[in-house]
């Protein structure tokens, strides 16, 4: 697990036009110019999935529809018009161990999730609420239906949890060579920023939770007898998703023109460097993540 990973922008379209190209906050029209991940993973000789639970029948959703197209084989599991309908993340699993079972002798998947997109109590079965009525351990002020709002939350990251190590153990059961890589596209502000009034995400009023993200890497006891790798000095680096695809390229073993060591947080070249938030089509819009106030704050990296 790293410890200091951040976004570079709070919007699943947004970061994934980063996370999975060579695109970032300076160059943010890349996207559109230079080969996905995608597309390198495929032409590396890899067979590709690529499994949603995230509804595609919408217009905002148009890009990450076009990024779908670019693997061999699609998934789509969520045929909801909205977001904020009852759908859970466990539609992933039974495709993943579909495609496991694949007979292609390599594989490059990609399992985009539902998350803790709200409506957050959407995101878990309602049998599964344990942190419901629960008043400690709350930010300050909070009334009836914005504590409901954060357990409901922290229950919707409980039920993520679950599926995220539900994937792993299924895919550890294949005794694979091979890695897992998980990350959440953006954070979510609930009401954990003082004065504790805000809930959501606003890249015009930014806050850490916004921004911080879980960021774990799972390698198989094949993969790493060939590749011997210790991470234990890589997890405190501070990093951003929209640096991705060359922390890919450096575990998957790619070379090529444009891969830069010095942008894996996994390689010992690795350098840091600023982590540019914001909009990169306004003027000026770019601020430096690490100048956002409560950096000392206990919960907020």
């Amino acid at each position: 697990m790293f410890n200091n990973v951040v976004t570079s922008r709070p919007y699943t379209i947004e970061i994934l036009q980063q996370a999975l190209t060579f695109a970032d906050e300076k160059n943010p029209d890349w996207y559109l110019t230079k080969p996905s991940l995608m597309n390198m993973m495929k032409q590396a000789g890899y067979k590709t999935f690529w499994i949603t639970n995230q509804q595609t029948m919408t217009a905002r959703n148009t890009m990450l529809t076009v990024f779908s197209k670019q693997t061999d084989k699609q998934f789509y599991m969520n045929q909801q018009r909205t977001q904020s309908a009852r759908e859970y993340d466990s539609n992933v699993l039974a495709p993943f161990k579909a495609v496991l079972a694949d007979p292609a002798p390599k594989k490059f998947i990609i399992v985009h999730l539902l998350g803790t997109h709200i409506k957050y109590k959407f995101r878990y079965p309602e049998n599964q609420g344990k942190f419901d009525g629960k008043t400690d351990h709350v930010p300050p002020g909070l009334s009836s239906d914005e504590l409901e709002s954060y357990n409901d939350y922290d229950n919707a990251n409980l039920y993520n949890d679950y599926v995220v190590a539900s994937l792993i153990k299924d895919y550890k059961a294949t005794d694979p060579n091979g890695f897992l890589l998980y990350f959440s596209d953006h954070g979510e502000e609930v009401y954990d920023t003082p004065p504790h009034k805000t809930q959501g995400r606003n890249e015009d009023s930014p806050t850490r939770h916004m921004y911080t993200v879980p960021f774990l890497l799972w390698t198989s006891e094949k993969w790493q007898a060939a590749h011997p790798r210790d991470f234990s000095q890589d997890v405190d680096r501070k990093y951003s998703s929209s640096e991705l695809i060359h922390t890919w390229s450096d575990l998957a073993g790619l070379t090529y023109d444009g891969y830069d060591p010095t942008r894996s947080i996994t390689n010992p070249q690795f350098k840091e460097t600023t982590r540019w938030i914001g909009n990169p089509y306004k003027k000026n819009a770019l601020i430096d993540y690490d100048t956002l106030p409560y950096g000392d704050q206990v919960g907020n990296q």
